[in-house]
């Protein structure tokens, strides 16, 4: 591994500056691992996402500040997929060779403004230089805080599938400043049993294909009953019609779950089937409908 350059212990110096110890923090930045402290009988779960420069963001357009909230935003999403708390978080930036200490310091204080939203500490993490695009990590600790985490895998025949807010149309600017649903989360498996739950990364048809397979059932789903996110309407014209986009475009990170029918707050859009596969339902009409979305390729 080369060495560490003055410039980059100068920043991690920095960044230990804006991390403190606190209520169940003993140690941040500084060691080989942060220490954490979780009440006995509490769960503490774990992750990691990754944000790249011309695939999730663009470092010519997006400025270094909104760059790193959507970094942490997309973790603290995965929380509120299985409705823990976030608690805690380390990051790793890949740098462009060149870029400046200011660059770096607006997409710290970017993680660190969506974090402290939720009361996660950013812990520690790593630094690095290379003559590739922006690359960076996110790994974040949540806890159960009282609540069982709710899986992909828990979806029952006969459930209804809900999301809680429109989709479509990210791409004009959303997919960099969503509210990641982690309130919206703890509240629903509060109030009601949420058998199976996941975030809209990828798109409503892709996402709910995972949970289907995860728990072995299959989709039905209402087109009329989709919410269509008015950005929708600003797209350039395509092939795609309102409710494709709806469908298939990602980034949405709002929540899809399954219940019992008769939550309240949030969209009803059609249920789950004992026969797999996800079809669309449409003025009597059911057709087979195959899960498209966001796809990472190699």
């Amino acid at each position: 591994m080369p060495p560490h350059t003055g410039r980059e212990f100068d920043l991690i110096d920095w960044i230990r500056t804006q991390q403190r110890p606190g209520p169940g923090v003993i140690l941040p930045a500084g060691d080989d691992l942060a220490i954490l402290q979780t009440t006995p009988g509490d769960l503490l779960l774990v992750g990691i996402d990754q944000v790249l420069d011309g695939i999730h963001f663009d470092s010519a357009v997006h400025s270094p500040r909104d760059i790193g909230k959507k970094a942490m935003n997309r973790n603290l999403s995965d929380c509120a997929a299985m409705a823990c708390l976030p608690f805690a978080a380390v990051a790793s930036f890949a740098l462009r060779r060149g870029t400046t200490r200011d660059y770096a310091q607006e997409l710290y204080a970017g993680m660190k403004d969506a974090a402290d939203i939720y009361g996660c500490a950013i812990v520690g993490g790593d630094t690095g230089a290379w003559n590739q695009p922006l690359a960076i990590s996110v790994a974040i600790l949540g806890r159960s805080a009282g609540i069982e985490p709710v899986r992909r895998s828990g979806g029952q025949v006969g459930d209804a599938i809900y999301v809680t807010g429109p989709l479509g149309g990210s791409i004009l600017g959303r997919h960099m400043s969503f509210a990641p649903r982690v309130n919206e989360a703890r509240m629903l498996t509060g109030q009601y049993r949420i058998n199976a739950m996941i975030d809209l990364s990828d798109g409503l048809s892709g996402d709910l294909a995972h949970l289907c397979r995860e728990s072995g059932v299959g989709a039905v789903l209402d087109a009329d009953a989709i919410p269509i996110h008015p950005d929708v309407q600003r797209l350039p014209a395509s092939d795609s019609s309102p409710l494709q986009h709806a469908l298939e475009d990602g980034e949405d990170y709002e929540l899809c779950f399954t219940a019992e029918p008769g939550v309240v707050g949030c969209y009803s859009i059609g249920r789950l089937v004992a026969e797999p596969g996800i079809w669309v339902e449409k003025n009597g009409t059911r057709e087979s409908l195959k899960p498209r979305g966001f796809r990472h390729e190699f």
